[in-house]
């Protein structure tokens, strides 16, 4: 059925010319996703026109380029910072299933696209349909850690072989996506096993990953910490706190500081950012699944919101301490 569905997929693309994009603020996952698929399709089509867009990338992801193009100087990571959408027959969009999420410049009516587009993402879906999405061909599987993984499943079904920097940019991007395997499971460990070879040392991918942390954020993980407020709920611990920036970030270390679950409000330019982060142990045991729950709370409330049992967002246009207090109840149900 998987094959199938892909299969279906390729069909609908060939001989069309191809647009890839992803989320805003650019990952590492998403990042590698991009330049994966274009290689995959390239090489499954041999004369296809693949285009990639990017509207930012984030700090970290650009320093990782940085200190790859070091190891890998012969690596081609250009991409469209402009582009015309009616030179496009269809849009890929990686790693994200929700268009409120990708930011097109010459397109200020992004929910509205005209043109066909296709999502090929690894977080949960629902059942909710955007205009001009092939809904049918979509290839969302929240059972990868990775978008990048669900890309690798591609070349492994039609037996086309990566390239050594791609299978060092596919690890990075399962390993950064996976929170270091925190996040993942038996296939994730597998899957990077896989890529390894005699020409990639996984202590140089470590070594590519070490970033200096930058100090506006060690302020806000600082900040953070000083605001944390402490929920009881048997013997699970919710910690909620609130940050102008680095929501994410700030989510992650309450799990590391002992918290089992990690919300951080964030108000940023216009928006309202919820981040949330809970331990893998403690998913399994109660079958928490963040993801479902903000995706649910962002059809309530016409927000943008989804993720994975361990880790979601939400995003809103106003903030509200009922939506916080409804998530908190939605958690404490599964305790």
């Amino acid at each position: 059925m998987l094959k199938s569905k892909f299969e279906n997929f390729l069909a609908f693309i060939k001989n069309k010319k191809i647009l890839i994009t992803t989320h805003d603020l650019v990952d590492i996952d998403g990042l590698v996703s991009c330049f994966t698929l274009k290689f995959f399709l390239i090489q499954y089509f041999k004369n296809q026109k693949v285009s990639i867009y990017f509207s930012e990338l984030t700090k970290s992801t650009k320093t990782f380029i940085k200190n790859f193009s070091k190891k890998f100087p012969n690596f081609n990571f250009s991409y469209e910072r402009e582009f015309n959408l009616s030179n496009a027959d269809v849009l890929l969009i990686v790693d994200t299933n929700n268009l409120n999420q990708i930011k097109l410049s010459n397109n200020s009516e992004t929910p509205h696209l005209e043109i066909p587009y296709i999502f090929i993402d690894h977080h949960y879906l629902g059942d909710k349909y955007e205009n001009n999405n092939i809904n049918t061909l979509n290839l969302i599987f929240d059972n990868y850690s990775s978008t990048a993984e669900l890309i690798l499943h591609l070349f492994e079904l039609y037996d086309i072989q990566l390239t050594t920097p791609l299978k060092f940019l596919t690890i990075t991007a399962i390993l950064t996506d996976s929170g270091f395997f925190r996040h993942g499971n038996n296939k994730t460990i597998q899957n990077v096993g896989k890529l390894l070879c005699e020409d990639i040392e996984i202590q140089d991918i470590f070594i590519l990953l070490k970033f200096d942390t930058d100090i506006s954020e060690k302020i806000a993980k600082i900040k953070g910490l000083q605001r944390v407020e402490l929920i009881r709920e048997g013997h699970y611990l919710i910690g909620i706190t609130n940050v102008s920036s680095y929501g994410a970030g700030v989510a992650s270390m309450l799990i590391k500081m002992g918290f089992d679950v990690g919300i951080v409000i964030a108000k940023e330019v216009n928006q309202f950012r919820i981040n949330t982060r809970a331990k893998k142990r403690v998913c399994i045991q109660t079958g928490l699944n963040l993801g479902k729950i903000l995706e649910e709370m962002s059809k309530q409330y016409n927000g943008s919101g989804g993720g994975h049992d361990g880790a979601a967002s939400l995003t809103l246009n106003k903030e509200s301490d009922i939506i916080i207090t409804q998530i908190v109840e939605k958690i404490k149900q599964c305790f």
